[in-house]
Formats: structure tokens, C-alpha cells, sequence
């Protein structure tokens, strides 16, 4: 059998704002970084950091589902560090690289089966994840869950 793959299409015509397409749908990507609080775009950095927020978020949700475990809500917070973004701006003299080096996540999730079920769903979760399968050996990656009655 052959690997599935998934295809998307970029186009960029602006400086600082890519279209991106996939399937059925679009969505914008602005600059890889951005400092600026109001800039108008999320930056490609911001994606990543939210498509790995959402892929244990949702998993964490539908998985619990799937077994029968109920979770109520679930919240994460994310927060990136990329070893020096000077470098990404091109600042004369800095060292390092724009790469991310440091992801954080804690995960919230309130449930009545308590804390052992959620934690079981929360361990499957994370083995299943195709990002956190491909961050986890790469970078500092810490990723923790607290459950809420």
C-alpha cells in the first residue's frame, strides 16, 4: 500500500499574506513572525503553534468521547519560543536561528470520571498524535494536563 498524502496549494501575491488551499477551503497565513500586536494577519509561527494546541485539544475531546470517558471542556494554552528571532529579521551580529526550540502546552480538561480515566485517554492521545509524533524528538516540547471536576 502507498502512503497517503495529503496536497495543499500556496499562493502568495503580497508581501507579507499567503492563500492557502486545501480541500474545499482557504485560509490566509501572514509573515513567519511578527512582533507587532497589531498586525493584521496570524503569522505562520502562530499556526503551527495553534495546529499543535488543537491537535491534543480535539484529540483529548473525541478520544475521551470514543471511550466512553467524559470530558466536559477542554482548554490549552500554548506557548512557543524560537531559539532567537533577531536572526529572523536579519539584525547584523545576532547568532543563533528564527527555528522554534521550545513549545509549551498545558492542557485543561474538566470531567466527573476523574483524573486516572482522563489521564489513560490523555497518554493514548498523545502517542496517536501525528504532531506531537514529529515535534516530540526535535525540540523541547513539554506537554501536561490538568484535570478540573
Amino acid at each position: 500500500m502507498e502512503p497517503f498524502e495529503w496536497n495543499l496549494r500556496v499562493g502568495a501575491r503580497d508581501r507579507n499574506l499567503a492563500t492557502v488551499f486545501v480541500r474545499k477551503h482557504q485560509f490566509a497565513v501572514g509573515a513567519p513572525l511578527q512582533f507587532d500586536q497589531e498586525y493584521p494577519h496570524i503569522t505562520s509561527l502562530e499556526y503551527v503553534l495553534g495546529a499543535l494546541g488543537s491537535d491534543v485539544a480535539n484529540g483529548l475531546f473525541a478520544l475521551a468521547k470514543k471511550r466512553r470517558v467524559e470530558v466536559d471542556n477542554v482548554e490549552a494554552i500554548v506557548h512557543g519560543a524560537v531559539n532567537n528571532p533577531l536572526t529572523y529579521l536579519g539584525v547584523v551580529g545576532e547568532e543563533g536561528h528564527p527555528g522554534i526550540e521550545r513549545i509549551r502546552i498545558q492542557v485543561y480538561a474538566s470531567s466527573v470520571d476523574g483524573e486516572e480515566k482522563v489521564r489513560r485517554v490523555w497518554d493514548e492521545v498523545l502517542a496517536k498524535s501525528p504532531l506531537v509524533r514529529t515535534l516530540r524528538p526535535v525540540m523541547d516540547l513539554e506537554l501536561t494536563l490538568k484535570v478540573v471536576l
